[in-house]
């Protein structure tokens, strides 16, 4: 028997429940770090299986874990880009803007020249 839990509150998946079935994926290279996760459209038994897969009772959960995985309190490895997504709520709409910063600061490079005698 398996028995499926919230990521985000551990409350247990009761048959015929409609739950969020999620997958997420972490990929840390030299010079940067991804983060991603893929929502599914419906629940699949078989899918929901998979080593990948993050189960929601509901959106607030869902939205949660997001803000926790995405959010500032993660912080960057040294050295590599940080990109944050903020959302705006205009009149009929939902404006996505993303952000790239830099952990690091940039040098500034100064040139000094000798005189030639």
């Amino acid at each position: 028997m398996v028995r499926f839990e919230c990521d985000g509150c551990k409350v247990l998946k009761e048959n015929g429940e409609p739950w969020i079935l999620g997958f997420a994926a972490e990929n840390i290279g030299v010079t940067a770090a991804r983060r991603e996760v893929t929502i599914s459209d419906v629940w699949d038994d078989r899918r929901s299986r998979d080593w990948l897969a993050v189960h929601f009772c509901s959106e607030e959960c869902r939205a949660d874990y997001m803000g926790k995985l995405f959010g500032e309190s993660n912080a960057p490895l040294a050295g590599t880009k940080q990109t944050k997504r903020i959302q705006r709520m205009v009149p009929g709409a939902v404006v996505d803007t993303q952000v790239t910063e830099r952990s690091t600061p940039l040098l500034k490079r100064t040139v000094r020249r000798r005189k030639v005698s």
